[in-house]
């Protein structure tokens, strides 16, 4: 039987007209109204109280909504009760995304307002995108394994600090498989990330929610060198993220050259990830990760760095320059750390020029497909 097709609803706040003025609403709500699947498109001046989150949950109802995009504050803020209220819809909490228009495009590309409209409509659209990948759930956010592609290696347990992994033996068929403890996952991801076969995946932070950003972000960059850069950060939520927010907070200009992916620890980010967005145009990727003895889930900050050092070895095998990826260190109070880490590779990347994929000469054009993930069950085609 055919999944019936997802019936978004956007909900725009313009937080109490903190950011009136600084992101053309009229402009993105009209981006908002075009995106496929997206069936209504509200704006409020204040989404966090409680009579907008009445209102939504009716809104919600009245168009038969099945999953909710806010473009408001940092998740970070309201997220729960914003869950709340698509619980009060009728709505699983685990089908509500929010797009941070505040503090990340906002408050901190304030003098650039047509910039940060631009930006705004990208992340909305990413935002959509990654809905649109989202399943209800009943489990607790963590990892869990997928028994069918499951070989057995226990690269998992090696990876989990928490104990939360357990290599059992089926006794039916014999096969070695790894099994997860809801109860003792803390949902840092690392286990999903270092899983070769592809059968570890989360509630959260999934697998497909996660590409379908990195894939929405890059639409259409193999075919044009603009915009440039087209730079990706994955940002740490306990760490890099509340300093993204909080530059945003202090008004830290920056340019509305980079977006950000929130992961839950920067052991999530997957080294697929990295060249997968390299390998569709993307100019530069950085991962944010937390300074040393400062990691939220004791040591992913070590599991990051140690897999992204090898990728660097890797991006040079496939021949890619290695100066388009870098990791760094940013603790959630160090705003200015975050602006100044996150300029410097704006730069780097700048000096570098585009991706040399993007809108190659003829000569240049490569004749076969430069990655192929484990989670792509259909191979991509060959770009001649």
């Amino acid at each position: 039987m055919e999944a019936s097709k997802p019936r978004i609803g956007v909900f725009f706040c313009d937080c109490g007209g903190t950011v009136e003025g600084l992101i053309d609403f009229d402009e993105l709500e009209m981006h908002a109204g075009s995106l496929e699947d997206v069936e209504h498109v509200e704006r409020d001046r204040f989404m966090c109280s409680s009579d907008a989150a009445s209102r939504m949950s009716q809104l919600a109802k009245a168009h038969d909504l099945d999953r909710l995009v806010i473009g408001a504050c940092s998740p970070r803020v309201y997220e729960e009760e914003f869950k709340r209220a698509a619980e009060l819809a009728g709505i699983n909490p685990y089908m509500l995304e929010i797009a941070n228009l505040r503090e990340q495009v906002a408050w901190v590309h304030s003098s650039d307002r047509e910039g940060a409209t631009a930006k705004a409509k990208d992340a909305l659209t990413m935002a959509v995108a990654r809905s649109r990948r989202m399943e209800p759930q009943t489990r607790p956010p963590g990892a869990y394994v997928i028994d069918e592609r499951c070989s057995g290696c226990g690269i998992c347990l090696s990876t989990c600090r928490h104990d939360a992994i357990e290599m059992k033996v089926d006794p039916w068929t014999g096969k070695r498989v790894a099994t997860v403890d809801p109860i003792s996952c803390l949902a840092c991801g690392a286990c999903v990330a270092a899983c070769p076969s592809g059968a570890m995946d989360m509630v959260g932070f999934s697998n497909e929610e996660m590409t379908a950003e990195i894939d929405t972000f890059t639409e259409g960059l193999l075919d044009s060198k603009e915009p440039f850069p087209a730079i990706l950060v994955f940002a740490c939520n306990w760490c890099s993220y509340p300093a993204a927010d909080l530059a945003g907070l202090k008004r830290m200009q920056m340019e509305p050259k980079f977006h950000i992916i929130r992961t839950p620890c920067s052991a999530r980010v997957d080294p697929e990830w990295v060249l997968r967005a390299l390998s569709n145009g993307v100019d530069g990727v950085l991962v944010l990760g937390g300074k040393d003895g400062q990691c939220h889930y004791e040591g992913g900050n070590v599991r990051t760095r140690d897999r992204m050092m090898l990728l660097t070895k890797l991006l040079r095998q496939i021949g890619f320059d290695p100066q388009r990826f870098a990791i760094d260190w940013v603790n959630p109070d160090e705003a200015a750390t975050f602006r100044d880490i996150v300029n410097a590779f704006i730069e780097r990347v700048e000096r570098l020029g585009p991706n040399p994929l993007r809108a190659p000469s003829e000569e240049e054009r490569p004749t076969s497909a430069l990655f192929h993930g484990r989670d792509d069950y259909v191979h991509p085609p060959y770009r001649r």
